[in-house]
């Protein structure tokens, strides 16, 4: 017979593994919004799967109170169960900073010959957290600290980007006219791209919860001892 604080380990890996793949899949969406977003059934599928990630996240904060209350880990398993909490929390809000995004981009309109280049710093905003939740996700499940630490590093490229598309902002738009859709549209690409800057802040997150769990070391708030 399994042991049950085995199945109870399996539970929760099976719950994280599920929550990391459905957000994985909000990213997918909306990469393909991005290239055409007049396709009403990727609404319909993110908006299915932002109800997934909510009730997973409850989930796996009960079964992890369970497992604390029903087992007494000692301090590795505590401390195990505790990294599971925080990137399960991550990645939640990473899953409504994904939703945002498709959100806006039903209302965005990137041919405008205004916004080509500024949709280009977008895309690679979008390849660039991508890439760094991927590199995250595999870095917690295999233990992986090193790569947690180049997680970390790449956060710099995602606020340079941001800065850049909001100054690309400033320079194309002021001291002009505006029409609704133009200003509809520098709304909507300054919220697209704070929501991606987010992500990199929480994939951060992540990033240093997998340091924690591998290293025993707190880094958040530049805190390297």
């Amino acid at each position: 017979m399994v042991n049950i604080k085995t199945r109870q380990w399996e539970l929760l890996l099976n719950d994280f593994e599920l929550l990391a793949k459905t957000t994985l899949t909000q990213l997918q969406i909306t990469n393909k919004l991005l290239e055409d977003n007049t396709i009403d059934l990727l609404y319909e599928e993110a908006e299915s799967n932002e109800i997934i990630l909510d009730r997973l996240e409850i989930k796996v904060r009960e079964e992890a109170v369970f497992t604390i209350f029903q087992f007494n880990p000692k301090a590795a398993d505590l401390r195990k169960i505790i990294t599971y909490q925080d990137i399960t929390t991550n990645l939640e809000r990473i899953g409504d900073m994904l939703l945002n995004i498709i959100h806006f981009l039903r209302e965005t309109d990137f041919t405008h010959p205004d916004f080509e280049e500024i949709k280009k710093t977008i895309n690679r905003m979008v390849e660039l957290v991508g890439g760094m939740l991927r590199q995250a996700i595999f870095s917690f499940s295999n233990e992986d600290s090193h790569i947690a630490y180049k997680v970390i590093e790449e956060d710099d490229l995602v606020d340079e980007l941001f800065h850049q598309i909001s100054l690309s902002l400033q320079e194309k738009f002021e001291g002009r006219k505006l029409s609704k859709s133009e200003i509809r549209n520098m709304i909507h690409t300054n919220a697209i791209s704070h929501n991606l800057e987010r992500i990199g802040d929480n994939t951060t997150n992540i990033a240093e919860a997998t340091i924690y769990l591998t290293e025993g070391k707190d880094i958040r708030h530049g805190n390297k001892e």
